[in-house]
């Protein structure tokens, strides 16, 4: 599969699998808090959340070979997965440093206010159409949006985590 596909496969997972996508990406105190719930844990090892993911991917793959591999042996397909969020948050972070200090932390809705930046994001989203539905997820946590937590020394992450 191109990981064009594979990518559109992680996001839609994650968009119907809220609490498993939530889980997936160390839920941030503050987010829980703004959405008036308590911080949510995981008593499950991400790789099962991963091996979920493989599964609809590679299960149905429409190459024989790849589907072969793994009904074999889904477990290798853990690392190709995890390997994809790597890449995918590498690219949310570079989409990110190009909104600068100004932009990486706030809401795409409070973004679309800003014409530069509405026009910045639109020329963006061209080249990486995940980049909203990562931000909905990733905006506010620094251990994913990494502009976040160097755009403003004056954050308070430590107050935010308790």
């Amino acid at each position: 599969k191109s990981n064009s596909a594979c990518t559109s496969w992680l996001i839609a997972w994650c968009k119907t699998n809220d609490d498993a996508h939530i889980k997936l990406f160390l839920d941030s105190v503050k987010d829980a808090m703004n959405k008036g719930r308590k911080k949510k844990q995981s008593g499950t090892p991400k790789e099962t959340y991963y091996l979920q993911l493989a599964s609809l991917i590679f299960s149905n793959d429409e190459d024989p070979e790849t589907w072969l591999l793994f009904s074999q042996n889904p477990n290798a397909f853990i690392k190709p997965v995890q390997t994809q969020f790597g890449m995918l948050r590498k690219k949310y972070n570079e989409f990110n440093n190009a909104l600068k200090q100004s932009g990486a932390g706030m809401t795409y809705e409070h973004l679309q206010k800003d014409p530069e930046m509405k026009t910045l994001i639109n020329s963006k989203l061209k080249k990486f159409s995940w980049w909203l539905d990562l931000h909905g997820w990733w905006r506010t946590n620094p251990a994913f949006n990494t502009t976040l937590s160097s755009a403003n020394p004056g954050q308070n992450f430590e107050s935010a985590a308790l």
